[in-house]
Parts: C-alpha cells; structure tokens; sequence
C-alpha cells in the first residue's frame, strides 16, 4: 500500500523484498520511503533495507525496530549506512555488531 505526502510515498515492505523495484516504478518519480511494519530480527531488516534500496528506495521510515532495539544508537548508524553511504548489508550488520 502507498500513502502519499508531500509528494513522498510510504510503502510498507512487499513479502517477497526482491519484488520492491516494482513499488518504485509504481510511484512514477516520487520519492519512495519503506515503511518498517511488524518487529523482525535484526539480520532480516538489514537485509530487507539492503535490497530496498537497491531498486531506488529513497530512505525508510522506521519505528519499532529501531526505538525497541537493544542498541538503538548502532541500529541508527547501520541503517543510515545503508541509506546515505551506499553500504552493503554485510557492512551495515558489521556497524551493528559493533
């Protein structure tokens, strides 16, 4: 589903990740930022904002997973890595495990 703000879209993560390209051409130019959705495990969101990415997400809008986690302050970096710095989820986990 997408929810459009300001000319930026709100897309919650597709079930099959590999498949977010699509969301991306859907939103014809705008803007597209992933929506966290329900808590998963660490190694699963890196890797699903590593692959959402790759399509031309433009950044994330996370809540729970970042607020709730252990080590919020690492997951922060490890995602901003993978937003802003182009980082690989092997790098962006490798900042997360400190």
């Amino acid at each position: 589903m997408l929810f459009c703000w300001k000319r930026q879209k709100k897309a919650d993560p597709s079930d099959d990740i590999s498949q977010y390209g699509r969301v991306i051409e859907a939103a014809s130019g705008c803007p597209v930022l992933l929506r966290g959705g329900s808590k998963i495990s660490d190694k699963d969101l890196v890797l699903r904002t590593y692959k959402a990415m790759q399509p031309g997400a433009t950044g994330i809008v996370y809540g729970r997973n970042v607020l709730q986690h252990e080590h919020s302050a690492r997951m922060v970096h490890a995602l901003m890595a993978l937003v802003h710095e182009g980082a690989t989820a092997e790098q962006a986990w490798k900042i997360l495990k400190g």
